[in-house]
C-alpha cells in the first residue's frame, strides 16, 4: 500500500535499526535493497525493509534529512 508519510528512523552505522510508524514501533529485522539517486541537488537512498512479515520501503532525503514511507505491506 502506497502511504508517502513522515516517519522517524533509527540508524546504527549506515543502516535503519527501527521505523516509528503512528506511534508504533517497528523494530528492522532485515535489510534488502538499497539504492541511491538523485533529483536535481537532491539524494535519496531508499532502503527496502523487514520488520517481522512487514516489509518496508523507507527514502530519506538528504537535504532535509527526512524519512519517509514510501510503500507498506504485510505479504498479504
Amino acid at each position: 500500500m502506497m502511504i508517502g508519510e513522515d516517519v522517524t528512523v533509527g540508524i546504527v552505522g549506515s543502516s535503519p535499526k527501527y521505523v516509528v510508524w503512528k506511534g508504533r514501533n517497528y523494530t528492522v529485522t532485515k535489510i534488502g535493497l538499497h539504492h541511491v539517486y538523485r533529483e536535481g541537488r537532491t539524494l535519496y537512498h531508499v532502503f527496502s525493509v523487514l520488520a517481522g512479515t512487514i516489509f518496508m520501503r523507507l527514502k530519506l532525503d538528504t537535504e532535509n534529512l527526512r524519512w519517509n514511507l514510501e510503500d507498506i505491506s504485510d505479504g498479504i
